[in-house]
C-alpha cells in the first residue's frame, strides 16, 4: 500500500497516485496521501474517533465521496486524522471507515498545506493485474 506524488501535473494543486492490493487498502493510501499533504502525520495522536458509512454509485465517486469527508472534518470540526481502518463492500458502491486522530492544534502539529477540495481532473481508480490504483488532484 503505496503512495507517490505527481509534481508535474499542476500548479495550484497537488496531485498524488496511490496503490494497494484492495479497495478498502487503496481508500486507506489515500487518506495517507491526503493527511500527509495537510499535516506531518507523526506530529497527531490518535485521540479521538470517527467512523464513516458512504454509499454512491460507483467506486470513483465513493473515493471522491471518502475524501471530501476527510476535508469536511477538518474544514467544518478542526480534525485531522492520522490512522485509518477501512472496508469497501464488494461491489465498490459502499463503505464503512473508522478514522482516528485529533483537533488541529497550530502550535504542535506541524500543518502543510490547506487542501481545499478533491478535484474531478484526472481522478480515477483503476485495477491493473493484481493492484489497484488511483490518482488524485487535490486543490489547496
Amino acid at each position: 500500500m503505496t503512495f507517490r506524488y505527481l509534481p508535474d501535473v499542476a500548479l495550484a494543486d497537488i496531485a498524488f497516485e496511490a496503490e494497494a492490493a484492495s479497495l478498502g487498502e487503496l481508500f486507506e493510501a489515500c487518506a495517507r496521501a491526503i493527511t500527509d499533504i495537510m499535516v506531518d502525520p507523526t506530529t497527531l495522536r490518535p485521540t479521538v474517533g470517527r467512523d464513516i458509512a458512504l454509499a454512491s454509485d460507483d467506486s470513483d465517486r465513493l473515493l471522491y465521496d471518502f475524501l471530501t469527508e476527510l476535508i469536511i472534518a477538518k474544514d467544518v470540526d478542526s480534525l485531522l486524522f492520522r490512522d485509518y481502518g477501512v472496508q469497501v463492500s464488494s461491489d465498490g458502491r459502499s463503505l464503512r471507515a473508522t478514522a482516528r486522530g485529533e483537533p488541529i492544534d497550530r502550535e504542535r502539529h506541524s500543518l502543510r498545506n490547506d487542501v481545499k477540495a478533491v478535484t474531478m481532473h484526472m481522478f480515477g481508480i483503476r485495477h491493473e493485474g493484481s493492484a489497484w490504483k488511483a490518482t488524485v488532484v487535490l486543490d489547496i
